[in-house]
């Protein structure tokens, strides 16, 4: 009986300190060229974006690439992380761990094809529709 009210206390234990980690678990990415910054939290939720001054300078669809592949850096992260607390918990090949493993964001690919070049509103016509700027 004194084991089995050991074994609980020390999951018990373990469960807080998990929980403890997993609240603390926010991560923060920066793209290579410190353009762009994301944070999340442990299940992949935005907290937080940062912008350069350089991101002004870039095409609106060059930036939302950027943003999203670094969010996703981000997320991948957290989850990462998250596996690893949890692995901790419940073990490395259990069910629950499978359901996150599931769950990351897909790596992305890199995407070095050349981008065509777009005026400053890229297919964004403005309130006169493109061509009949007055």
């Amino acid at each position: 009986m004194r084991e089995q009210e050991q074994r609980t206390a020390a999951l018990m234990a373990k469960a807080q300190d998990a929980q403890e980690l997993l609240a603390a678990n926010s991560v923060t990415h920066s793209s290579a060229d410190r353009v762009v910054s994301v944070t999340v939290n442990p299940g992949g939720g935005l907290t937080g974006l940062t912008l350069s001054p350089e991101a002004e300078r870039m095409r609106h669809g060059q930036l939302a690439t950027l943003i999203q592949a670094t969010y996703t850096q981000a997320a991948r992260k957290a989850a990462a992380r998250t596996m690893e607390i949890m692995s901790d918990l419940v073990g490395g090949d259990s069910e629950a761990l499978d359901i996150v493993r599931r769950s990351m964001p897909a790596d992305p690919e890199p995407d070095d094809r050349p981008r065509p070049h777009l005026d400053d509103d890229e297919g964004f016509g403005g309130v006169y529709g493109k061509g009949d700027r007055r």
